[in-house]
């Protein structure tokens, strides 16, 4: 029997259009998921800075 000599994984050098297409987000919704992960961020830094320096009083 012989082997497939195609592997499953594409190659990054295929010519050939990708087998998914992607909807694209509206970009209202991204800047809003941004915006809310960045408060995130700021909110955890902010309380682990504050707990450092209680640490060292």
């Amino acid at each position: 029997m012989p082997r497939q000599s195609k592997s499953l994984q594409p190659s990054l050098f295929e010519d050939e259009a990708p087998r998914v297409i992607l909807a694209a987000a509206p970009m209202g919704d991204l800047a809003a998921l941004v915006e809310a992960l960045l408060r995130e961020i700021a909110t955890a830094l902010a309380n682990v800075e504050s707990s450092d320096e209680q640490d060292h009083d």
